[in-house]
């Protein structure tokens, strides 16, 4: 993984999830989906759905948020 992606990863961890994870957790889950995804093919699809729906749910939490920090000044 490049730094780049590393750099991204960690901002939208702590940025949603308030937390950080170190350079190996990040490696185990990337080695872990990509185990998963070269045995079972088909669950593909399901991860990206639920990625999508995650990260979509996250986006819309943030923007709500912000428009309430905004309304309040």
């Amino acid at each position: 993984m490049g730094p780049m992606a590393e750099k991204t990863i960690n901002e939208m961890l702590k940025k949603y999830l308030g937390i950080s994870a170190p350079r190996i957790v990040i490696g185990v889950l990337m080695l872990l989906f990509g185990i998963i995804i070269w045995v079972w093919p088909d669950l593909v699809a399901l991860l990206i759905a639920i990625y999508l729906i995650i990260n979509g749910v996250l986006v819309l939490i943030d923007e709500a948020l912000r428009g309430r920090a905004l309304k309040s000044k």
